[in-house]
């Protein structure tokens, strides 16, 4: 059986209605209690905020939102946003996974090597204007309307839908500057978070961080756990899981990404692979379309 945790991270994990090229969708709702625990795929998601959220959370970098914002989440990266109870929110958002993207280029532009080259140094927000902004909205819904649909006209249909999407965020990212940024708030989590996201195949341990950061092991685990959910222990796991998931399809041997990913041993890895994704590593490396 799976458990709570497990449930919150997965239901990040793949796209919905069973798509696995592309998904497009739109909320728009007073959120309660509106809770995000930080959560990466394995595609993109091109994120376009129009009212209610706060604070977005890519990485160790942190955003401050306003209407009318695209960011931009590559695959893997770690992501959540903070939203305050009672909250008028509103966002369209499309999922794309790298081939597609590619696909979208049309041989005349790799989108995916774009978009990767734009977000170096925490380069993920852009702003769209007003009538931009619409225009997306507007395209994200007629996609979301269409897409379950299967019979090839539909399909074209839906890839003609997605070019100007794809035409409005590269535009956006042309014309923009730098984007205005602010960090955690303590220099040394942001300083911590970028340690651990270039160090978690390796062996880590709180006690350790915090001394090699000069801070106490309370404060650093309390302060982690408020700015991405989760603990540094259950952190560094739910990366090491999604880096075997990025390694499996162009690995022959599931003990070489175990190893890799840095967990201690074999069973270690099958068990919080099933507990993370919902499956063995066998399963889904079987479940992965042939390349």
């Amino acid at each position: 059986m799976t458990d709570v945790a497990s449930v919150q991270f997965d239901m990040y994990s793949s796209m919905g209605n069973n798509q696995t090229d592309f998904e497009a969708c739109y909320t728009h709702a007073v959120e309660e209690n509106f809770r995000s625990i930080r959560h990466c795929h394995d595609f993109y998601e091109l994120y376009l905020h129009f009212r209610g959220g706060c604070l977005m959370n890519i990485d160790q970098y942190c955003y401050e939102m306003q209407p009318n914002q695209l960011y931009i989440m590559p695959p893997f990266s770690m992501h959540g946003v903070t939203v305050p109870p009672m909250a008028e929110y509103e966002r369209a958002f499309l999922y794309i996974n790298t081939d597609t993207l590619k696909t979208c280029g049309c041989g005349q532009m790799d989108l995916d090597a774009f978009f990767q080259a734009a977000v170096v140094n925490g380069h993920h927000q852009f702003t769209l204007t007003p009538e931009e902004a619409q225009g997306f909205k507007a395209m994200i819904l007629q996609l979301r309307e269409n897409q379950r649909k299967t019979e090839p006209l539909s399909r074209f249909q839906d890839y003609c839908l997605l070019l100007p999407i794809l035409e409005t965020i590269c535009e956006a990212m042309r014309r923009s500057g730098p984007p205005p940024r602010m960090d955690t708030g303590s220099s040394a989590i942001h300083d911590i978070l970028m340690y651990v996201n270039e160090n978690y195949m390796k062996p880590l341990k709180v006690e350790n961080l915090a001394q090699q950061f000069g801070v106490s092991v309370s404060y650093l685990s309390h302060e982690f756990k408020k700015y991405t959910s989760r603990s540094v222990y259950e952190y560094v796991l739910y990366r090491r899981v999604m880096l075997a998931k990025k390694l499996i399809p162009d690995s022959v041997s599931l003990n070489t990404v175990s190893e890799q990913c840095g967990f201690e041993n074999y069973s270690n890895f099958l068990r919080l692979f099933y507990k993370y994704v919902g499956v063995s590593p066998k399963a889904y490396k079987k479940a992965l379309p042939q390349r």
